[in-house]
């Protein structure tokens, strides 16, 4: 800590700020899943969905619209990939013109100053939460291939029994979640790298960031229109 605190001149509320934000980036999606089945979350719910999607298609003799709606999906997953690759590209080149750079940012009022190596760290932090952004993208892109793959193995009905196809619907719907789970922890690391912003107004900025992000995923997550909406038509389809 005291290197810390040598070496970038960290104040104290700078320990805790970015302290709060490590522990909330790398535990968010722990706590999302101890939250999930007590307030029926979008994620916990969307994976019962998936599931009977998935069951739903191993009784259907044609699967083209299945690999349809996936195939959507990975095009999703592919823009966000390669938009974070820009960004970060962009960071990058950001970090080269650092000398012109810090006086334009810490000249604003909201700003504080600070010291180079302090300025190089706060300006590193987006860009490892967006690499960290970009490797979970291609991950949830591999694993909504190996879904694909899966649905393409599921035997036509009739040529399996009941509960060997439930068993594979499973096992597709369990790596299509995972691929899905993945992706989120790529959209989140927008939102983590936009609270890295706010440190350069001060530690105290940057947690009131934090904490206001945190609300917002949750509260996605749990009340909004979206998750009652999700939950009301999971009753009626999974019957949990």
């Amino acid at each position: 800590m005291q290197t810390l605190v040598d070496t970038f001149g960290f104040t104290p509320l700078d320990i805790v700020a970015i302290t709060l934000f490590v522990a909330t980036w790398l535990f968010y999606q722990r706590l999302l899943n101890l939250l999930g089945r007590r307030y029926r979350t979008i994620n916990f719910t969307m994976k019962l969905v998936r599931r009977h999607w998935m069951q739903c298609m191993a009784k259907r003799d044609m699967r083209m619209a299945d690999a349809a709606l996936l195939g959507h999906v990975m095009n999703s997953t592919s823009f966000f990939a390669s938009t974070t690759v820009l960004v970060a590209a962009a960071l990058v080149g950001a970090m080269a013109s650092l000398d012109s750079m810090q006086p334009a940012i810490e000249g604003l009022d909201f700003t504080v100053k600070t010291s180079r190596a302090f300025f190089e760290l706060k300006m590193a932090l987006p860009l490892v939460v967006f690499v960290s952004g970009f490797f979970a993208f291609t991950w949830a892109l591999r694993q909504f291939n190996y879904a694909i793959a899966l649905i393409g193995a599921t035997p036509p009905p009739g040529q399996t029994d009941r509960e060997e196809a439930e068993v594979l619907a499973d096992l597709t719907a369990t790596v299509l979640s995972a691929g899905a789970e993945s992706f989120n922890a790529g959209v989140r690391a927008y939102y983590f790298a936009a609270a890295c912003l706010f440190w350069f107004g001060g530690p105290i900025a940057f947690m009131a960031s934090i904490v206001a992000i945190i609300w917002i995923l949750l509260r996605r997550q749990i009340s909004s229109h979206t998750a009652v909406a999700i939950r009301t038509e999971a009753r009626k389809l999974t019957r949990y």
